[in-house]
């Protein structure tokens, strides 16, 4: 197994949420120069790469790294499915591997440190058993294709506050969404006055969307 991914499998059961909090926001030179988190496997190997290279792509992977490991320590996982998850990765070097290997993949190509928030949400609805592997999958290309921007409007048609794109300015960003496959646009006649009718396009939530958002706000 990549000795990269057996470090980053090591340092998410460290239970390193308060280790790790305190230094979240501080700069990536404040861990290759100061030598912060080097008891995390995982920020250790990354550094030492950082140290005879610094490159825009591995300080990115460090930064998402620490980001994606902080929120997935900051509780919602039940004791009992994180070490039945725990054991199953560790007898399973290759479901170890294609697990977090996948995982290490989409945290580099991420900019927003708000995705690797977003990826650790869904991967800790993995480990409680709330969706499985192929969901997770799925949504993480969710996560991956979603325009930040997007997602306060998709918190919104959640939530029922917004159902109708008549007169909408932002018809781009429901029109994303849509691509994505989290809601879905429906026809509606309504009737006016003297016999008349109007059709009207609806806003819905889709049945894929409505569990990645429960996953990700509950």
């Amino acid at each position: 197994m990549d000795e990269l991914i057996k470090d980053f499998e090591k340092s998410l059961f460290m239970g390193s949420t308060d280790i790790v909090g305190e230094y979240v926001e501080l700069g990536i030179d404040s861990f290759i120069n100061d030598g912060i988190l080097k008891d995390l496997p995982i920020v250790n190997s990354i550094v030492a790469v950082l140290k005879t290279g610094k490159n825009i792509h591995d300080r990115n992977l460090l930064k998402q790294t620490i980001t994606f490991i902080n929120e997935f320590n900051s509780n919602n996982i039940s004791p009992e499915k994180l070490n039945k998850y725990k054991t199953s990765i560790e007898n399973n070097p290759k479901k170890c591997e294609d697990e977090l290997s996948r995982i290490m993949l989409l945290l580099n190509k991420f900019i927003d440190k708000e995705k690797s928030v977003l990826l650790a949400k869904l991967f800790k609805g993995y480990v409680n058993e709330i969706i499985n592997w192929k969901e997770f999958c799925e949504y993480s290309e969710v996560i991956d294709r979603l325009f930040l921007q997007d997602l306060e409007l998709l918190k919104e048609i959640y939530y029922k506050k917004v159902n109708i794109t008549k007169g909408r300015d932002d018809m781009y960003r429901v029109e994303r969404l849509n691509s994505l496959g989290v809601i879905a646009l429906t026809m509606a006649s309504m009737s006016i006055s003297n016999g008349k009718s109007r059709t009207d396009s609806y806003i819905v939530l889709a049945d894929f969307g409505k569990k990645f958002m429960d996953v990700l706000i509950k």
